[in-house]
């Protein structure tokens, strides 16, 4: 697989070039942060309503600023607790997997004569079809490859 493959159907990720692969996560990073855009109003109008409903509940009919300051010392203890277990739970996971690079399995490449052998094709043939974008194959009787034309 000598040349990197320009194809944006398949891609694979030690074929793309490190400009290919900065912008996939360009695109993906910016698809994320639209995505949570478009999230917005609903966040704002239910933070606003449930805070100001909030607000009116313990200042005004359940006995004070002080009572206010109790549920935000519980609010935050609940909040330091959910950081906590996401915080170990990451840490944990990261532990498991540290050093084993992906947990996907990659693909293993034939060397050029046993890719040879294996389509029984010779080597003018293997590199017309390495070279190819777009090419029309032709098959004997037997479903061997018999010649390449391309297309493009």
């Amino acid at each position: 697989m000598s040349k990197t493959m320009q194809d944006s159907t398949i891609q694979m990720r030690q074929f793309l070039s490190a400009r290919q692969r900065a912008r996939e996560a360009l695109i993906t990073t910016a698809l994320w942060v639209l995505y949570g855009y478009l999230w917005l109003p609903l966040i704002s109008v239910i933070a606003w309503y449930l805070g100001v409903d909030f607000a009116y509940e313990t200042v005004v009919k359940a006995g004070g600023p002080d009572e206010l300051i109790l549920l935000l010392l519980w609010f935050s203890i609940v909040c330091l607790v959910s950081l906590l277990v996401v915080v170990s739970w990451s840490g944990f996971q990261y532990s498991m997997f540290k050093g084993k690079g992906e947990r996907r399995t990659r693909e293993t490449f034939l060397d050029p004569e046993a890719e040879r052998e294996f389509w029984q094709i010779d080597a003018a043939l293997q590199e017309q079809l390495k070279g190819g974008k777009v090419m029309k194959v032709s098959l004997d009787d037997e479903a061997k490859i018999s010649g390449v034309e391309i297309t493009s």
